[in-house]
């Protein structure tokens, strides 16, 4: 999962140190079968990287993504000593190596907004490594097979050392072709919402990825060749997430449109992200009313929902304020509290004010 182009340009410059690994792996005697040899593979390749960028040990930071790790892990098919790290880099980056080691950029971490979206771009790595996608867009690369490679990477043969620069270099930029990168898509997809995130973290990462291109524009006549667009991979995991019935709400990934009831002396105030909705004068009847409304705003109130769904109506004689199917409140009101036509109002606002932090999504496709 890239960002900008910017990190295929650095490590074109560097891969030549790869070339080193081969009399280490040629020697190695983790090398008895395949899935040793792809392990052994992928120590030697983060010892490398680590040489050239710095490991970060935050041990917040590292138990923060070991739990995100462990809910994933059980949706995995081979057994790899999956482990996440983190290397100091501003790129916005998160790669896999063979064997199962994932890293993500402190640029990455920064750019996510939720250790929802942090698991979505796990997810999408760690079905790199379960497929054993850099093993097999390299081998694609060389035209050769998958088993032809293994032996030419362990071989001390005059074509091992591009083959292993190869390999290298699909890792840690991401070079895969559609169909790979569509498989890492959706089977990362599935394990997300197996795993009990909330699935539309997958989609507003991408969307997030969307917008930073926008605001730095680049070209990139390579992988981009291949490699499917933001745009396209958005909608094809909206169409799955529909086929999977699936609902999308992005407020859950985002943590926005949080609505809470905040207590004070003589009043009480519901609130959607801290900004004041509804305040009204603190007695039982009040509590009661906010509360009911506090949870028909978490429950009802999406990023997808139209403003028009947040409506004032007559109901019987007596007006009443619906978000979508549900009644938010109805009158007769608290005496001391605006009026619904005020209540919408400040509803709408919230609602265009969260959706003012995550722009570029098609909310009502």
């Amino acid at each position: 999962m890239k960002g900008p182009v910017a990190m295929k340009r650095l490590f074109g410059r560097n891969l030549f140190w790869i070339v080193c690994l081969i009399p280490l792996l040629c020697c190695s005697p983790l090398f008895a079968d395949d899935l040793a040899k792809e392990i052994a593979l992928g120590k030697k390749v983060s010892a490398e990287i680590e040489q050239k960028w710095e490991l970060v040990t935050d041990p917040a930071q590292t138990a923060r993504l070991g739990m995100l790790l462990a809910r994933l892990l059980p949706h995995t098919t081979r057994p790899l000593p999956y482990e996440v790290r983190i290397v100091r880099q501003d790129m916005i980056n998160a790669f896999s190596l063979p064997g199962g080691i994932v890293y993500f950029t402190t640029g990455m971490l920064r750019f996510l907004r939720s250790d929802a979206e942090i698991a979505a771009i796990l997810a999408h790595e760690l079905v790199h490594a379960d497929r054993r996608h850099v093993m097999i867009q390299t081998a694609r690369s060389s035209k050769i097979s998958l088993a032809a490679l293994v032996l030419m990477i362990a071989s001390q043969g005059a074509a091992g050392p591009m083959i292993l620069t190869s390999l290298a270099q699909v890792a840690v930029t991401n070079s895969y072709s559609k169909d790979l990168e569509r498989e890492a898509d959706k089977e990362g997809f599935r394990m997300l919402v197996a795993a009990g995130f909330p699935p539309a973290a997958m989609v507003t990462s991408l969307e997030a990825l969307i917008f930073d291109q926008l605001k730095r524009p680049y070209i990139d006549p390579g992988v981009y060749m291949t490699h499917p667009e933001l745009s396209e991979r958005v909608e094809y995991i909206l169409r799955m997430a529909e086929d999977m019935k699936v609902p999308i709400e992005r407020k859950r990934a985002l943590h926005l449109l949080r609505p809470a009831v905040v207590e004070s002396a003589h009043e009480l105030l519901l609130t959607v992200d801290g900004a004041e909705i509804w305040r009204v004068p603190r007695s039982d009847e009040g509590d009661a009313i906010l509360r009911k409304a506090a949870g028909t705003i978490e429950s009802f109130l999406q990023m997808e929902t139209p403003p028009y769904e947040i409506r004032v109506l007559d109901m019987n004689g007596a007006r009443a304020l619906r978000v979508g199917p549900a009644l938010l409140a109805s009158e007769p009101l608290p005496e001391g509290s605006p009026p619904l036509d005020q209540l919408r109002a400040s509803l709408v606002q919230a609602l265009g004010a969260a959706l003012d932090k995550h722009r570029t999504a098609n909310y009502h496709r």
